[in-house]
């Protein structure tokens, strides 16, 4: 499932130094230009990509995904021979070394495969499995089942890390509970928050309290939020324009 690059959101500049009147017009020209679009995917023809219709790009995305079905299955049943299985899903334009890189069509993936259709491999199998700024484009309810998928395909003991928007994180920094530059991205500490919430695509917000009890619901025996570059996984498969804003947990399957 290909995922829109969302970083930590761009600063806003002069918006404390100004005047009154600097701000107002500052946040008219914000309101006026809407979502800010992401940058083009880092790949050959990627500004292209970019500026094609809304529509365009996801139906390339569909149509090369199905095109290339029959090789992804092959690709799965070749894999299915591998002693240690570690799949990067929906990774984007992120391809992790040693690790299986699954995502749609036209990404940097090893191979291309809708996740709606679940992980086409043996229940059981899998080491560790990794998906960053993922499972926020996903409803509560699809995001639930993608979990319990994972769990379903790991191995005992197996281990699966989650890298999302640190949702607590923004809302502590508009509270003043953190520190304001996230509340300051944009010209009021609300609309960071709602940029946040409804930009890129996001169906879903987690904090790390609530991302860790819905492993645990979904069955994991063990479920951690864990800092940027703290894993059970080594080494620790996290991405390093991740680093800021994001929040992970990992969660261990019954050994």
């Amino acid at each position: 499932m290909l995922l829109d690059s969302d970083r930590r959101l761009p600063r806003v500049t002069g918006q404390e130094q100004g005047s009154e009147q600097d701000r107002l017009d500052e946040l008219a020209r914000y309101l006026e230009r809407g979502e800010q679009a992401p940058p083009p995917p880092p790949i050959s023809g990627g500004r292209l990509l970019r500026a094609a219709p809304a529509w365009a790009p996801g139906l390339v995305r569909s149509l090369g995904t199905k095109v290339m079905k029959p090789r992804s299955r092959r690709f799965f049943e070749q894999l299915r021979q591998q002693q240690s299985i570690r799949l990067n899903l929906g990774c984007g334009w992120d391809h992790k070394d040693g690790w299986t890189n699954v995502d749609l069509f036209a990404t940097s993936a090893d191979v291309h495969w809708d996740l709606r259709l679940g992980i086409p491999l043996p229940d059981g199998t899998v080491e560790a499995i990794i998906h960053e700024h993922m499972l926020e484009h996903l409803s509560l309810s699809d995001g639930f089942a993608f979990t319990r998928a994972c769990l379903t395909a790991l191995r005992p003991g197996g281990v699966l890390r989650i890298g999302v928007p640190d949702a607590g994180l923004c809302v502590d920094s508009y509270a003043g509970r953190a520190d304001p530059e996230w509340a300051q991205s944009r010209p009021t500490g609300m609309l960071a928050i709602q940029a946040l919430f409804y930009e890129n695509g996001h169906r879903a917000m987690y904090d790390a309290e609530t991302l860790t009890l819905m492993c645990r619901a979904a069955g994991f025996a063990e479920a951690r939020h864990t800092d940027w570059g703290e894993s059970w996984i080594e080494p620790c498969p996290d991405s390093p324009d991740r680093r800021d804003g994001s929040l992970y947990v990992e969660a261990r399957k019954a050994g």
